[in-house]
């Protein structure tokens, strides 16, 4: 049976919506990501970059990464230490500040309450 053209360009828009949405979701959990991986120990930008594309289950970008990293040391949410290696180049390690911990909690906190909204209006 013909697929109707209608409901094929119908099913392209709504794919496309939900592309559209997914990376709003993931832009909006992204700072809350980082600061949970250096909530668990400092990390330099490679390796945090590798951390958030296996939580995000999707490539992360330095175009991405570098700018969210010097806001949240602007806001003084995280700091950065350069570290010479024996080989290669040095390295800029981010680590979480104190004023990023309780940032840290408070968006746990917001985002249990969104979870418990989710949950309660799916189940109703």
């Amino acid at each position: 049976m013909p697929q109707n053209p209608s409901h094929a360009s119908n099913s392209e828009a709504h794919e496309a919506f939900l592309e559209r949405w997914q990376l709003q979701l993931r832009k909006g959990l992204l700072v809350y990501l980082v600061l949970v991986v250096l909530s668990k120990g400092e990390s330099y930008g490679y390796r945090l970059i590798a951390s958030l594309s296996e939580y995000l289950e999707s490539d992360m970008a330095e175009g991405t990464i570098y700018p969210l990293l010097s806001r949240l040391q602007r806001e003084g949410l995280i700091e950065s230490r350069w570290q010479i290696m024996d080989s290669g180049p040095a390295r800029k390690y981010y680590s979480i500040r104190p004023a990023g911990h309780e940032v840290l909690a408070t968006m746990g906190d917001r985002w249990k309450r969104i979870h418990r909204l989710l949950e309660g209006l799916s189940t109703s």
